[in-house]
């Protein structure tokens, strides 16, 4: 994500750099505290950390890319409460 380096990441998170490079493996997974972390430095949401969601991934599971969500969120959407 964004090309930054473990160094880059470890020095602005204060995460050891080991650590990351596990996540980054598959090795181990981070807590829920450092997703949190992650998820500001690089201005995403956490779940796009946990699911990797992309604009290309939900078009293709859910509609177009203007309407991302599909027909499946319009019927959501019209059902009484």
């Amino acid at each position: 994500m964004r090309g930054y380096s473990i160094r880059y990441v470890a020095r602005k998170t204060g995460i050891a750099p080991i650590r990351i490079s596990h996540w980054e493996r598959g090795i181990r997974k981070p807590s829920y505290d450092n997703l949190v972390i992650l998820a500001v430095l690089y201005g995403v949401m956490v779940d796009e950390l946990l699911y990797d969601l992309r604009m290309e991934t939900v078009k293709k599971i859910h509609g177009t890319q203007n309407k991302p969500y599909g027909e499946y969120y319009k019927e959501i959407k019209e059902r009484p409460p």
